[in-house]
């Protein structure tokens, strides 16, 4: 199940009706919004990722939890601060590679929706994408790890604690593989698509 069907079916299958009162907007507006502005997300996202201070923030925050939320609470509609949470996302991910305006002006014109409205639910799209990853790759994350030798580290019941306990083994000089190899099984690997424009995400 990719990412979108995951958010689809987030809070009880009432995600995009959910999002659709927080706008004003109709639901197949609010479902065609997340499917137009998650593959600007994830294209910055990975870019951020893949360098050492991305993809230790993404463990750490995965391991700490509470990123289900944002698909199983309501109040992720409603509350200022969960919105913030999902701005920080986005400039967290921007400062390694900008999301392409472009790419989020043709989504909004796919979905009827005016380019400030889009821009207006990035942030939330970026916490439903974290919440709908947290539960899509813990069962990869476990595949990793028991396919590779964790030398002294120890196992926990967290795998994504695990993968954050190998990042500090590797960075300590015991290299036994490159990171991009050891995640390729979570992310892959993709490249920025050319042309992308800066573009600078408004808070509401």
């Amino acid at each position: 199940m990719g990412l979108y069907d995951i958010i689809a079916a987030g809070h009880q299958g009432q995600c995009f009706a959910l999002l659709s009162r927080r706008f004003m907007i109709s639901e197949p507006e609010a479902a065609a919004a997340v499917q137009g502005l998650l593959p600007a997300v994830l294209g910055s996202f990975v870019a951020w990722v893949e360098t050492p201070r991305g993809l230790s923030a993404f463990l750490a925050a995965m391991s700490k939890g509470g990123h289900e939320r944002a698909l199983s609470s309501p109040s992720v509609f409603t509350n200022h601060a969960e919105r913030d949470r999902g701005l920080q996302l986005v400039t967290s991910f921007q400062s390694v590679q900008e999301l392409d305006a472009a790419l989020i002006a043709r989504a909004a014109e796919s979905s009827g929706l005016p380019y400030r409205v889009m821009l207006q639910m990035l942030p939330f799209v970026a916490l439903f994408a974290y919440g709908a990853m947290r539960r899509q790759f813990e069962e990869p994350a476990r595949e990793i790890l028991a396919t590779r030798s964790l030398f002294s580290v120890r196992r926990s019941a967290d795998p994504f604690m695990d993968l954050a306990d190998l990042i500090e083994w590797d960075s300590k000089g015991h290299r036994h593989g490159p990171l991009a190899g050891i995640l390729g099984g979570l992310f892959g690997r993709r490249t920025a698509p050319p042309g992308v424009q800066p573009l600078q995400v408004a808070a509401e």
